[in-house]
């Protein structure tokens, strides 16, 4: 686990005097095994190569093809061995590339199957104006926002370096957490990440591996429970009775899941072929959580991982394990259940709810992972 050294341990409840943050870089990887792609710098970038020995300052607003050529690169009418780098000369400058619009310096990599990758590079803190937007709405509440953001810098930090083998800190899509540039900033994701600068969430002089979804139904999950093959999480992911989100728009829903599609997802994660003859829940956690369900399957009774089935089936077709019944019907499974995601850490919903009844995001943050600390990183 990373380690967090601290500039000051910050009580979640109230805030001294805020330390001196060194930001860190952060490299995302926003498209990756492309053959070919257009790149438009819309304003002043340079084009260096790696070594930063040469340089030529690109026009702006035009568009550049760049295609692999050998070990190099064809970027325009330039070639340059291995990878390419542009460098903004004016910090408002963004760049065009493939669906989305960013901004800061960018590195296109050759790959040995003559595949591309672009990897975006910014300052963690620019880095979350691009990321919030995308993983909670920017016209709830500013101590929601806040909280989102100190979850979102404490996931960046504690996973830099995860896909490092690829060139690359994160992915921009929801195997990290979804960055999609400049498109979706605003005033109210700026003021949150502004609010909480440097703000991470650790445990025991350590950061903590934190994560988010979008309501619980009631109760957290136990980390151990969901990825941790049942061992024993720390304290602040241990799953807490939540009162507040079962008052949202997915406290209850129904889905029915075609016998068709249930055999399907059963089939693709090699669990077992036949005909459905039953299928119902099995064993809970101590959250309330179906940690496996029960079918009879071709005359064979069958316990199934529901942790498997969900990602087979699809986590917004099944969208959470907080179920209270599973029921064979006519034409498929019917599903009745609570909450939506993986449960684990802080609930969406319940700090919108908490934030419109007033509560400061400290609270918040301290209600979903109870016993961490507010801190400011310094590295």
């Amino acid at each position: 686990m990373p380690a967090l050294l601290l500039a000051a341990v910050l009580a979640l409840s109230s805030f001294p005097a805020r330390a001196v943050y060194n930001e860190r870089l952060i490299q995302i990887g926003v498209l990756h095994g492309v053959r070919a792609l257009t790149i438009k710098p819309e304003g002043r970038f340079s084009l260096r190569d790696a070594a930063g020995r040469w340089r030529e300052d690109l026009l702006p607003y035009k568009n550049y093809r760049v295609v692999i050529d050998g070990n190099g690169l064809v970027f325009g009418r330039y070639r340059l061995q291995g990878p390419a780098r542009l460098v903004p000369q004016d910090p408002e400058a963004t760049i065009l590339v493939g669906p989305g619009r960013y901004r800061g310096s960018f590195i296109v990599q050759p790959a040995v199957d003559e595949s591309l990758t672009v990897v975006a590079e910014m300052g963690v803190e620019e880095y979350l104006l691009g990321v919030l937007p995308h993983e909670m709405e920017p016209g709830w509440p500013r101590e929601a926002l806040k909280a989102q953001a100190v979850v979102a810098r404490t996931f960046a930090y504690y996973h830099l370096g995860k896909y490092r083998k690829s060139g690359f800190d994160l992915t921009s899509d929801t195997r990290s957490q979804v960055y999609g540039g400049v498109g979706a900033e605003n005033e109210a994701v700026r003021r949150a990440v502004a609010e909480t600068r440097g703000e991470v969430l650790g445990f025991k002089g350590q950061l903590l591996d934190v994560y988010y979804h979008a309501c619980c139904g009631g109760h957290t999950a136990d980390y151990g429970q969901v990825w941790g093959a049942g061992a024993a999480a720390p304290g602040p992911l241990r799953g807490v009775k939540d009162r507040y989100c079962p008052k949202s728009p997915l406290g209850r829903w129904t889905v029915l899941i075609a016998k068709a599609d249930v055999l399907a997802a059963l089939q693709s994660r090699r669990m077992i072929g036949g005909k459905l003859k039953s299928f119902r829940l099995g064993r809970r956690d101590g959250a309330g959580y179906v940690r496996t369900f029960l079918a009879d399957i071709g005359g064979k009774a069958v316990v199934v991982s529901a942790e498997e089935f969900r990602k087979a089936a699809g986590p917004t077709v099944l969208r959470s394990l907080r179920l209270s019944s599973a029921k064979l019907r006519r034409h498929g499974v019917e599903f009745v259940g609570t909450g939506s995601g993986h449960g684990v850490g802080l609930c969406q919903w319940g700090a919108r709810i908490q934030a419109e009844a007033g509560l400061r995001y400290e609270t918040i943050l301290r209600y979903y992972f109870p016993g961490s600390t507010l801190s400011v990183v310094d590295e």
